[in-house]
């Protein structure tokens, strides 16, 4: 495991593969999300405020799979697009997705708890099937070694580190799970930038700033 200092709040700079250096803290998942100093959940805090669900993510012993402002963004910008074949003046805003979009947020959401303490030691190589709190879905996270300079590792250390993935699963999966081998027709596979953080209510954990909202392909 390695750990990677906050520089600032750019979209690929925030923490990327990596272990917070104090992995508890006395507050709420989402108190926690709200002191956040680059302020990168404040659009997500906004969202689950208006659909009523701060509960959800302070429920006891779930684990939060929490996007960023960004993967809303990449949201917004992928679904005005595509309005845009149809209009191209049009845009879909936040205030778009608060007034069309909350219902589709409000079951969503769940698809980004896991309702379950996700621990390192409960992780493989090759992933772990979770239910996820939305119904009928599933996800495959996987605490696998990276060779990969980009997200910590140099051959300074004997050790490889290691870096969580959220596999949202949309398909039918193999007989024989390796996370890193299901094809995007069956899971939609995201890099975890922070990782293994426990907070008064539970275990959070936050996506990549690449990943698009409701894991939109």
């Amino acid at each position: 495991m390695i750990t990677i200092v906050i520089a600032s709040c750019k979209k690929d700079n925030y923490i990327v593969g990596g272990q917070l250096e104090n992995t508890t803290t006395t507050l709420t998942t989402y108190d926690y999300l709200k002191s956040n100093r680059y302020q990168l959940f404040d659009t997500l805090l906004m969202v689950i405020d208006k659909a009523g669900l701060k509960d959800a993510i302070n429920k006891q012993g779930i684990t939060f799979y929490a996007p960023t402002d960004f993967s809303i963004k990449n949201y917004l910008q992928k679904k005005t697009l595509e309005a845009q074949k149809v209009n191209p003046f049009a845009q879909y805003s936040i205030d778009t997705l608060m007034k069309y979009d909350l219902g589709k947020f409000k079951d969503s959401l769940n698809a980004y708890i896991i309702p379950a303490a996700v621990k390192y030691s409960l992780l493989t190589q090759n992933g772990v099937i979770f239910n996820t709190a939305k119904t009928g879905s599933k996800a495959v996270i996987s605490y696998e070694e990276t060779f990969d300079p980009n997200l910590g590792y140099t051959s300074a250390v004997s050790t490889a580190p290691r870096i969580e993935y959220y596999n949202f699963i949309k398909g039918q999966l193999p007989a024989v799970v390796v996370a890193s081998a299901i094809p995007d027709t069956v899971g939609v596979r995201v890099l975890c930038q922070t990782t293994g953080l426990t907070t008064a209510t539970g275990q959070l954990n936050v996506l990549n700033n690449t990943h698009v909202l409701y894991f939109k392909q």
